[in-house]
């Protein structure tokens, strides 16, 4: 059995309606005009009897009941109109004349207080002949209700012709809407089919869609760019954890080849005790180079997967956290010209990470500024953040580096080498520990005439105005 469409569903449902209403209309209609018609034969029956009983009361009392049967026979045949029949009894009910079909013994029951009854098939109109306290008897007038069922029989008929005409012109109509209407959703349809195929990213334009048809296309292309971001994400995080493994391993390759080198030349008998000592030397710095590799490593990690365990957050006065830190900074900085400006702030940070994320920017600074040059270390407040700047008057960073000076293992300048101390991580944990503080850091070159580069580590302020303890 094939499944039913939507467009069957909502034609159908149409048409149901129409029906339904068609069905109400009609009951209506078809009361309404038999009331209008019964009313308006019984009015034209009440004038007439309203005419009629004085008479025959007149005659009645003129004859006496006794002698006025021939002539009550005689008026029932000359009064009788087309249609209408004619009952007389006396007063004590017994028929008089009648030019009713039905058995003589039968009459109307006497309903005075209505305009009309029906009986057997008749609309009735009777009345009292003289005074209803003392009448001399009493009179019906009997229309036929079967010319005015016929008329309601062919309004019926009409109006089924009508009806079924209109739902079927409204199916066809209701078809073209609907299949008009659900275009913007077989577009929507289509595009979901694109989607699950493998277009990822597709979207679909709508043109003037009902409002809930253009949240729906909405939706689906905000869902359908959202999944192309993502799976680009996890691309880009694959290609550059793939990267990142790669360059690991080449520079953890370095010492250990470099270990294995010494340990190959200290194995032979015939090397001198200085020979010996400068071998050592050699491998006591390559393990060092490979133990911190490995630390930064580790950090790394810990940061990308649970930093908030991996940090002690609390209120830390900048200036007097700096102060502490001058001893480790003037020795990064012993062959250049260093430079402190601060101001009172206060931030929430890890005092222990901050301090490594601030020698990480003076070594870095000091490592690529020539001897004699002036490093600056700037505190200040910026708004609802604390600013901790490290400049430099050296050469700068390449314009093309520098969207990338924060990834792991970017060596942009080919000064940038392993050899000159550097694993290429120190800026990506000072990235990352900045993230993991709920702040930023930002690197750009000086404006011209000046030159230099300027690293950024931005903050958020403490709620709680109170140094912290040295």
């Amino acid at each position: 059995m094939a499944q039913k469409t939507l467009t069957d569903e909502l034609i159908g449902r149409q048409i149901l309606l129409l029906a339904i209403l068609l069905i109400i209309i009609g009951i209506s209609q078809y009361l309404a005009l038999r009331f209008v018609l019964f009313h308006s034969e019984a009015r034209s029956l009440h004038q007439e009897i309203t005419v009629l009983a004085p008479i025959i009361h007149h005659a009645m009392i003129k004859h006496g009941a006794l002698n006025f049967h021939s002539l009550a026979n005689l008026l029932v045949t000359r009064l009788q109109s087309p249609g209408v029949d004619v009952i007389i009894t006396n007063r004590f009910g017994l028929l008089i004349a009648s030019s009713s079909p039905f058995t003589t013994q039968v009459v109307p029951p006497l309903d005075v207080t209505h305009t009309y009854f029906l009986w057997h098939h008749h609309i009735v109109v009777d009345a009292p002949l003289g005074s209803l306290a003392h009448p001399s008897g009493y009179v019906w007038l009997l229309a036929a209700t079967n010319s005015l069922d016929r008329i309601l029989v062919r309004d019926i008929e009409l109006f089924a012709f009508l009806g079924f005409l209109s739902l079927a012109i409204t199916g066809w109509l209701g078809s073209l809407s609907v299949k008009h209407s659900l275009v913007p959703l077989k577009q929507i349809r289509d595009s979901t089919v694109r989607i699950a195929q493998g277009e990822i990213g597709h979207t679909t334009m709508l043109k003037n869609p009902p409002k809930e048809l253009g949240e729906l296309g909405d939706a689906i292309n905000v869902m359908s760019l959202a999944i192309k971001d993502l799976l680009d994400q996890e691309k880009m995080l694959s290609e550059q954890m793939r990267r990142f493994v790669a360059d690991a391993s080449h520079e953890l390759r370095t010492p250990l080849t470099a270990l294995n080198g010494f340990l190959t030349l200290m194995s032979e008998d015939n090397l001198t005790e200085e020979e010996i000592q400068r071998g050592f030397q050699a491998m006591r710095q390559e393990a060092q180079r490979m133990a911190r590799l490995v630390n930064q490593l580790l950090t790394l990690s810990r940061l990308d997967t649970a930093h908030e365990t991996a940090l002690s957050m609390h209120p830390i006065s900048l200036e007097e956290w700096l102060n502490s830190c001058m001893p480790l900074i003037e020795r990064l900085t012993r062959d250049h010209a260093l430079q402190i400006v601060t101001s009172p702030v206060v931030v929430d940070a890890d005092k222990d990470r901050l301090t490594e994320m601030l020698l990480n920017l003076v070594e870095n600074a000091s490592r690529y500024t020539p001897p004699g040059s002036t490093i600056m270390i700037r505190i200040k407040r910026d708004g609802s953040q604390g600013l901790i700047e490290v400049i430099d008057d050296g050469p700068g960073i390449n314009e093309d580096d520098l969207p990338h000076i924060f990834d792991r293992f970017f060596r942009g300048d080919p000064s940038r080498t392993s050899k000159s101390g550097g694993s290429g991580l120190g800026l990506s944990i000072v990235q990352a520990l900045a993230h993991a503080m709920n702040g930023q850091v930002e690197v750009f070159n000086r404006t011209p005439p000046e030159h230099g580069a300027v690293f950024v580590i931005k903050l958020p302020l403490s709620s709680q105005e109170c140094p912290d303890d040295n």
